[in-house]
């Protein structure tokens, strides 16, 4: 493992099938210019969604993926199958600045599937526990479920992140307008009715985190951006998250978020990057 002072970045993408046009399943278009981008942003941790294809073909579409973005070895994350009958699989890549000590994936619980990878990162005296994300876009009690194990990460000196798409907005995200969008495309988002979300944002999914300590780094630092991008008719949201176990927050910098991927079309939600000072006197 390259020994370093300098601290490590982690970089969450929703690629919108793997940057590749009929759910994954035609022509590259967005990719080859979606992996410079990332490769620009320098990542140690690079956590990616909607790698749909990536497992056919002996895997070859994931493996330049890996190269494309400049990352030493990653782990694809097989998603399970929606109905339409594809794989919204997600890929969590580290560079040669991480050892890797384990790594998996949880089907059973998660609509589409939940990676996890435990890691040695150098400054760091304890493994880094990293859950990969992407909820359940359509039931926000899903979402709910889905989340409830990470209330442990909030333990005292446990290193942890949860990252990735939650599909849901950020607890301290302003109420987006929903009448803005048709009712079949706000389903998977407002609370049911005779529940205190009814009407607006169900944020149970997030909140229970916070309840039990995690901390949403966007809350942290202040930062409003949205993070999906969608299209023109429709609402700021943000619900890409980096949320962190208490014992790492004095070590988080630079939250950011990158619109540019959404301005160039290259994908339909913006990409968020964070670094860890593993250094940093705390």
């Amino acid at each position: 493992m390259r020994v370093s002072t300098e601290p490590i970045r982690l970089v969450s993408c929703n690629t919108e099938f793997a940057g590749c046009a009929e759910f994954g399943y035609g022509a590259p278009d967005r990719r080859d210019e979606q992996m410079r981008l990332l490769r620009a942003l320098k990542p140690d941790v690079l956590v990616l969604q909607e790698m749909n294809g990536c497992r056919d073909l002996g895997a070859r579409r994931f493996r330049r993926w890996v190269i494309g973005t400049g990352m030493a070895q990653g782990f694809l994350a097989h998603a399970n199958a929606t109905t339409s009958g594809h794989h919204f699989d997600s890929a969590i890549l580290v560079s040669d600045r991480v050892r890797v000590l384990a790594e998996g994936a949880n089907t059973a619980k998660y609509h589409h599937v939940l990676g996890w990878m435990e890691c040695e990162i150098d400054g760091l005296p304890d493994p880094l526990e990293i859950k990969h994300i992407h909820l359940d876009p359509f039931d926000p009690r899903n979402r709910t479920t889905e989340t409830a194990p990470f209330e442990v990460l909030a333990a005292p000196g446990r290193k942890a992140v949860v990252i990735g798409d939650a599909n849901a907005v950020g607890l301290g995200f302003p109420e987006p307008d929903w009448s803005r969008l048709p009712p079949h495309l706000r389903n998977g988002h407002l609370g049911l009715p005779g529940t205190r979300w009814e009407g607006i944002a169900d944020r149970s999914a997030v909140e229970q985190l916070a309840l039990a300590g995690l901390v949403d780094l966007a809350e942290h630092f202040d930062d409003q951006r949205p993070t999906g991008g969608f299209g023109p008719n429709d609402v700021e949201r943000r619900q890409d998250v980096a949320i962190v176990s208490p014992a790492l927050v004095p070590l988080a910098r630079n939250y950011q978020v990158h619109a540019e991927f959404v301005d160039r079309r290259l994908t339909d939600h913006a990409v968020v990057s964070f670094d860890l000072d593993p250094y940093a006197a705390v």
